[in-house]
Order: C-alpha cells, then sequence, then structure tokens
C-alpha cells in the first residue's frame, strides 16, 4: 500500500484533523496532499506517514530505533534546554547524523554507555522513547507498548526466517 492511501485510510477513519495532529502538520497540509495539491516537501510528508503509520523506524544514535516521524520531529525541534536527552538529541541532529537532513560538519560520537550495536535490541533506549512519547498518560504507554511488541515480533519472525 502506498503511503498516500494509507494517509487517505487514516482520514477516512479518524479525521484529517486527527491525521494532522499525529503527523504534526496543519489540516490544510492534509487536505492538499490527500487532493495532489501540496506544493511543498512531499518527500518529508511521505516520511512522516511511514514513520507514523507505516512502522519506518531509523537509528538514533541516542534514544536507539524510533519511527521515522520521530526522527524527524527531533531534527525541527530547536528548543536546548529543559532535558539532557533534548540537548543531546539537538546536538546529534546537527552535528552529521546520518538521518538527519540538516547536515553537519561535526562528526557525532556517541557516548559508550548510550552505543549500542545495530543488531542489538535497545530495550533500555526503548523504554526511554516510549516514556517520553506517552508522557504521564499510562493508557497511551500500554498502546505504545504494544505497538512495540509488534514490531518486535515482525523483526523476530524475520530474522528466524532468514536463518532458516
Amino acid at each position: 500500500m502506498m503511503w498516500r492511501d494509507v494517509m487517505a485510510e487514516q482520514a477516512l477513519l479518524h479525521g484529517q484533523k486527527a491525521v494532522a495532529d499525529k503527523l504534526k502538520i496543519s489540516r490544510t497540509t492534509v487536505s492538499q496532499v490527500l487532493n495532489g495539491k501540496y506544493p511543498g516537501d512531499v518527500d518529508r510528508i511521505q516520511k512522516l506517514v511511514e514513520g507514523a503509520y507505516m512502522n519506518r523506524t531509523v537509528h538514533c544514535p541516542v534514544l536507539g530505533d524510533i519511527p521515522l516521524n520521530e526522527c524527524l520531529a527531533h531534527q525541527r525541534n530547536t528548543r536546548t534546554t529543559g532535558s539532557p536527552i533534548r540537548i543531546k538529541l539537538y546536538r546529534a541532529c546537527r552535528s552529521g547524523c546520518a538521518n538527519s537532513s540538516l547536515g553537519g560538519t561535526q562528526a557525532f560520537t556517541v557516548q559508550p554507555s548510550l552505543q549500542v550495536r545495530r543488531n542489538e535490541y535497545d530495550a533500555e533506549g526503548a523504554i526511554r522513547r516510549l516514556q517520553l512519547q506517552a508522557g504521564e498518560d499510562k493508557s497511551v504507554l500500554i498502546n505504545l507498548l504494544k505497538d512495540e511488541l509488534k514490531h518486535l515480533g515482525t523483526k523476530f519472525n524475520r530474522v528466524m526466517k532468514e536463518q532458516n
């Protein structure tokens, strides 16, 4: 299924406002994209949809594997105060992270305590990421955990299939 079809399906099921809120874009943008009249960066919208609704992830040097739309949100963040994780994300996104579309001149080095091999699952990083996403809402955390388990199951099944 193409990303526009997924976006249209979600808009039908939940409304354009809900899709806009989840993607952190305007309702006008959702409408224009669905009608093929969006004059902006369509690739960015595609990445937002793929991350939010199609389980596309990237490896963040700070948080581990995260949804692509979350990665893009961290790149757009200009607040560098308030949280040590937010500061690390700000620096990582602007200093050579492979997933960043911002560009950077310095190579980003991951602190050894945060470094995880690419083929290992970072449970602590996943827990931090999900807690940040959920905030104080435990029902949201439960739903995020369910999605994470489904994602892990898919990865596990793929690895098992490749080994056989």
